[in-house]
């Protein structure tokens, strides 16, 4: 796949609630990893703690939609898709 096809932009749908519910979810897991990398200079890991319930329910729908929306998900080179992603998406 080339990278202007990983650049390609796909539309999936969730519940407004569940955007709702996972907009905070992002939002509170970004401003804990940036209170503990101030300067970007670290590769620590974001950690995205889904501890309410709802908030894993949003997680598994957002799942599903992709799922339900990006064929190659199932392809037999995923792998290599996914890792061609990873490198797109690390350049910006």
């Amino acid at each position: 796949m080339t990278e202007s096809e990983l650049k390609t932009e796909v539309t999936f749908s969730i519940s407004k609630g569940a955007c709702l519910v996972l907009f905070e979810l992002l939002t509170r897991s970004y401003e804990e990893w940036r209170s503990a990398n101030p300067d970007d200079a670290t590769a620590n890991p974001m950690v995205v703690s889904a501890g309410q319930h709802s908030e894993r329910v949003a997680l598994w729908q957002i799942e599903g939609s992709i799922e339900r929306t990006l064929p190659e998900v199932f392809s037999s080179n995923y792998n290599e898709l996914l890792s061609a992603a990873h490198g797109m998406l690390s350049k910006s």
